[in-house]
Order: structure tokens, then sequence, then C-alpha cells
């Protein structure tokens, strides 16, 4: 049950590009950590230069550029390191195929939390509950 938020540089990438690269993450949360395919739920945030700052080397040996993405993928702990490392090389590989974006432009952060703070609607923890299947 990921909730995935991509943050990135106002005109940088365009629609096409965006569902894209919406479509990869997805690809790739499926493939990487069992999530079911209906589980989709994304948001793309497009920011002004002067509201978008990152330093352009800061732990690489090459250069980030204006295409960087920030994505923030929520979803419940459980996962190993090796799930976690593979899953963050795997989307690297996938959106600088896919989508001609540099690996060097792709920022992921992993943000868990447990199940119990997840309401899909209706007012209800559905994954305390019963009502969704959990990801593996």
């Amino acid at each position: 049950m990921p909730f995935v938020r991509i943050e990135y540089m106002k005109e940088a990438h365009d629609s096409k590009n965006l569902n894209k690269i919406s479509k990869t993450i997805q690809q790739t949360l499926i493939n990487e950590f069992d999530v079911p395919n209906k589980d989709y739920f994304q948001v793309f945030q497009s920011h002004e230069a002067h509201e978008f700052f990152y330093d352009d080397s800061y732990f690489l040996n090459s250069k980030r550029s204006n295409k960087l993405l920030y994505i923030y993928v929520t979803l419940a702990p459980g996962r190993s390191k090796a799930k976690k490392l593979r899953f963050y090389k795997e989307l690297s590989i996938a959106l600088s195929t896919h989508c001609g974006i540099q690996m060097e432009d792709i920022f992921i952060l992993l943000v868990e939390t447990e199940r119990e703070n997840w309401s899909f609607g209706n007012g209800l923890a559905q994954a305390l509950e019963g009502g969704i299947p959990i990801e593996k």
C-alpha cells in the first residue's frame, strides 16, 4: 500500500514523460515489493526553479541536472535492506532506460509507517480491519 509523491522542477518534464515515470515507478513497486496492481496512488508536484533546491554533486562523482526527481514512497514497514537496495537500483535503471532520466537525477526516499496509520476512505483502517489485502 505505498503512496508515492514525486516532486520536480516545473518544465523539466512534460506530461507524456510524467505518465511514463508514473507507470515505471508503479511497475517497479509491483516487481520489487510485490505491490498489487490496483494499489496505485501517486501525486506529482512541480516547483518553480526558485522553489527547488539541491546540491548538484552531493554523494556523487558526477552532476545532477534540473531534471532531478524527488521520489518519496510512503509504505508499510517490513522489507529487508536487501529488498530496498534492489528497489533503488531497479527503479533507477528503469527510469533511466524507459524515461531518459540520468541516474544521478533519481533521489528516492522510503518512508515507513505502520498499517494503523492508513485509511483508504470511509473512515476505516482497512489494513487493520481485514478489508484489504496486505502487500508482502
